[in-house]
């Protein structure tokens, strides 16, 4: 694809939020960001053009966790001129084999790591996705995708505590230096980040006994990511556009290798 050419739209919808991509048919060449919350069409709409600027679309690509927002994505790509966008599932071309007993179960953005995954580092692998919720999706060499583990993400922590106690204050993760709480929000702060830490390396612990290949490649994505694995020694691979890159290769293997883009 030249540069002047006009883009595929990646759409990959999570509880929280929804990122934006635009693949030139090799490379994500640009994320963004939206409220998933955000339901008013034109709102949205809004702030992909801005996101755009003048750039072209020619096609999208949706993954989604959320389905009642569909027919707003489908309405967005319409007003910009694209193709109703190609919706993931487990009967496209993904580049790896499912070994799952109910793969229509499997969520879209989980399709498109392991897709990306196996694409950008081979098999085995293990995606660990820190999101809303953190999923493991663990791809074997031999059987592909067979499956994973979904955990609640280092949010929901903060959000359960403050919910659930009388005395401990709503917080979002940041930084704090030392070891023993000084103030409740720093003790709230250490224990969800080293425990966090340690739920993380004791399931790929588990997952990687299990799984009996090696060497297991560890891939780490999701907004996240970066702040929970930094001096962790958990030896993850960061990759924060690993969801879109594996929907631009679903859609590579898909619609544009059979019609042409």
């Amino acid at each position: 694809m030249t540069p002047s050419a006009a883009m595929i739209l990646l759409i990959d919808v999570g509880n929280t939020s929804t990122t934006l991509g635009l693949w030139d048919g090799v490379r994500v060449v640009k994320t963004g960001r939206v409220p998933t919350a955000e339901r008013d069409a034109r709102v949205v709409l809004g702030a992909v053009r801005r996101w755009l600027g003048r750039r072209k679309m020619a096609d999208a690509v949706l993954s989604t966790v959320v389905p009642a927002v569909c027919p707003l994505w489908r309405k967005v790509c319409a007003a910009l001129g694209a193709r109703a966008p190609l919706d993931v599932n487990h009967r496209l071309k993904l580049g790896v084999m499912i070994s799952y007993p109910r793969p229509a179960s499997i969520g879209a953005d989980r399709l498109a790591n392991a897709a990306g995954a196996v694409a950008r580092y081979g098999a085995p692998a293990i995606v660990v996705d820190f999101g809303t919720a953190t999923t493991f999706d663990v791809i074997s060499a031999r059987r592909g995708y067979i499956g994973g583990i979904i955990a609640p993400g280092l949010a929901l922590m903060f959000d359960y505590l403050a919910e659930r106690t009388a005395l401990l204050p709503h917080l979002h993760l940041h930084a704090t230096r030392g070891r023993v709480g000084r103030s409740t929000a720093q003790a709230m702060q250490l224990g969800a980040r080293w425990g966090y830490r340690g739920l993380t390396r004791e399931i790929l612990a588990e997952l990687k006994r299990g799984l009996r290949e090696q060497p297991v490649r560890l891939i780490a994505t999701g907004g996240l990511a970066g702040r929970i694995t930094r001096g962790a020694r958990l030896r993850l691979t960061v990759d924060s556009d690993l969801t879109l890159f594996g929907l631009g290769r679903i859609y590579a293997l898909n619609r544009s290798a059979s019609e042409g883009t």
